[in-house]
C-alpha cells in the first residue's frame, strides 16, 4: 500500500493532463478509491481537507479581488514601475530584499509571503514580466528571513535545540540558511531571466494618474492588512475577510463582481491534492521514501541527504509543525552514528534551508498563493494550471536540490565556523 499510494498520486496528475480535468477533482476521486482499498474510513479524506489553507487563500484572494476590480492594484503597480523604469531588472531584487527584511524582523514567512506574493504577481502582470519569477523571489526572501532568531522558524529551531543543550546555535543557523537562500535566489534570478527584464514602451510614462476616493480607501485597507498581519501577526485569512467587509460597507468596493475573480478552480486543485496526500501519508507512502533516504547516509552525504529528506517531507507537511519537530531531535543521534567531523550546525542548516525553500511547491502555502494569484490576474485554463502546478513543483524540487548541493560541498562551513 505504501508503494501503491505513491503511484496513485502520479496517476492522478497524469489523468489530469491527459483528459484536461482539474487535478484536484481527480485527486478527490482517487483518494476515495484509495481509502476503500485500504479499508479505512472516508473520515480520513474529510480530515485531510486543508481548512486553514483554504480560508487563507479564499480570504486573501477575495480581498485582493476587490482591489483588482476597481483597479487599485493596477494603478499602484504602475506608480511603483515608474520608480524603476530605467532599471526594471532591479525589481526582483527589491522584492526579495523587502520580503527578507520584513520576515526577519519577526513575522516570519507565512505572514509576509501572503502579502508580498500577491503584490509581486500584480506588479509583474503590469510590467508584462514573468509573474513566477517575481513571486518566487518574494517567497525565497520570506523563507530566507524566517530563520531569524526573532522570527517564527528561528524561534522554533531555538526551542528545539535548547532541549539538545546546544545554546547559542540559532544565530549561526540563521547565517547558514541565509547564505543557502541567497545562493538559490541568485540562480533563480538568472535562470528565470531577471537580468533581462525590460519595460514595454507603453509603460515608460505611467504612474501619473491620481487615485480616486474609493482607491485611496482600498489603499488604506491594504496598509491595514500589512500592519495587522506583519506587525500584529494576526491571521491573514480572517483579516482579509474583515477588511473586505469594511471596504464593501463604506462603498469603496463592489459587492458582487469580485466573487467572480476568485480563482475557484485553483482552490479545488490545491485542496483536492492535499486531501489525496493525507491518504498517502496515512498509507505510509511518505515515510517509505523518507526512511529510504535516511538509510543511505554517510559522513560525506549526511548533510545533503538530511536536506533531501527535509525538503521531501516539507512538500507534504508543515515545515514548522512537522518537519522540524520530527527531524531536529534526531540529529544528535544521527551525528553519533555517522561519526567523523559532522557538525550539528551543518545538519540544522540543511534541514531548515531545504524545508523552507520547499515552500515554492504548489502543495505549500507559498506555491498555492502563486497559482491562485496568477490565475486571478490572468486567464488560465485547466491545462495552463496543470502546467503551472508542475513548473512550480519543479522549481521547488530544484530549490531543494540546490540546498542539497550547498550542503554536500560544505557551503555552511564558508559562512559559519
Amino acid at each position: 500500500m505504501q508503494t501503491i499510494s505513491l503511484l496513485v498520486l502520479i496517476v492522478a496528475i497524469a489523468i489530469g493532463f491527459w483528459k484536461n480535468i482539474n487535478v484536484g477533482i481527480v485527486s478527490l476521486a482517487l483518494g476515495f478509491i484509495l481509502t476503500a482499498a485500504m479499508g479505512i474510513s472516508v473520515k480520513v479524506l474529510v480530515a485531510g481537507f486543508p481548512t486553514k489553507l483554504f480560508l487563507t487563500l479564499l480570504g486573501t484572494m477575495y480581498f485582493f479581488a476587490l482591489l483588482q476590480d476597481n483597479q487599485t492594484l493596477e494603478l499602484l503597480s504602475r506608480k511603483i514601475i515608474s520608480l524603476f523604469k530605467t532599471r526594471p531588472f532591479l525589481m526582483p531584487v527589491v522584492i526579495y530584499v523587502v520580503s527578507y527584511v520584513m520576515s526577519a524582523a519577526g513575522p516570519g514567512a507565512i505572514s509576509v509571503q501572503s502579502v508580498m506574493v500577491i503584490f509581486a504577481v500584480s506588479l509583474a502582470v503590469q510590467m508584462k514580466a514573468n509573474p513566477i519569477l517575481m513571486a518566487v523571489m518574494a517567497i525565497l526572501g520570506a523563507v530566507g528571513g524566517t530563520a531569524s532568531p526573532i522570527a517564527l522558524t528561528g524561534i522554533i529551531v531555538k526551542d528545539l535545540t535548547a532541549s539538545l543543550h546546544v545554546p547559542g546555535i540559532a544565530v549561526p543557523v540563521f547565517y547558514g540558511v541565509t547564505a543557502a537562500n541567497v545562493f538559490i535566489a541568485a540562480i533563480f534570478y538568472v535562470v528565470l531571466g531577471g537580468y533581462r527584464m525590460t519595460l514595454d514602451a507603453n509603460l515608460q510614462n505611467v504612474g501619473g494618474e491620481a487615485f480616486t476616493r474609493e482607491q485611496k480607501i482600498c489603499l488604506a485597507g491594504l496598509a491595514a492588512l500589512v500592519v495587522m498581519v506583519v506587525i500584529f501577526r494576526m491571521d491573514v485569512g480572517f483579516v482579509s475577510f474583515f477588511l473586505a467587509f469594511l471596504l464593501m460597507l463604506v462603498g469603496a468596493a463592489d459587492k458582487k463582481r469580485p466573487v467572480k475573480l476568485v480563482p475557484w478552480n485553483v482552490l479545488i486543485l490545491i485542496c483536492g491534492i492535499s486531501v489525496l496526500m493525507s491518504v498517502i501519508k496515512k498509507a505510509g507512502g511518505i515515510k517509505l521514501l523518507a526512511d529510504l533516504l535516511a538509510s543511505l547516509m554517510t559522513e560525506g552525504t549526511a548533510a545533503g541527504l538530511i536536506a533531501a529528506t527535509a525538503g521531501f517531507m516539507s512538500w507534504f507537511s508543515s515545515a514548522n509543525g512537522v518537519v522540524f519537530p520530527t527531524l531536529i531531535p534526531t540529529l544528535p543521534e544521527i551525528i553519533a552514528k555517522v561519526g567523523g567531523e559532522l557538525r550539528l550546525v551543518d545538519m540544522l542548516v540543511s534541514v531548515v534551508g531545504a524545508a523552507t525553500v520547499a515552500g515554492i511547491s504548489p502543495l505549500s502555502t507559498g506555491g498555492s498563493l502563486i497559482m491562485a494569484t496568477v490565475a486571478q490576474n490572468e486567464v488560465a485554463s485547466s491545462e495552463d494550471l496543470s502546467k503551472m502546478f508542475l513548473k512550480l513543483f519543479l522549481l521547488s524540487f530544484c530549490a531543494v536540490m540546490l540546498v542539497v548541493v550547498f550542503s554536500l560541498v560544505g557551503g555552511t562551513k564558508l559562512i559559519v565556523y
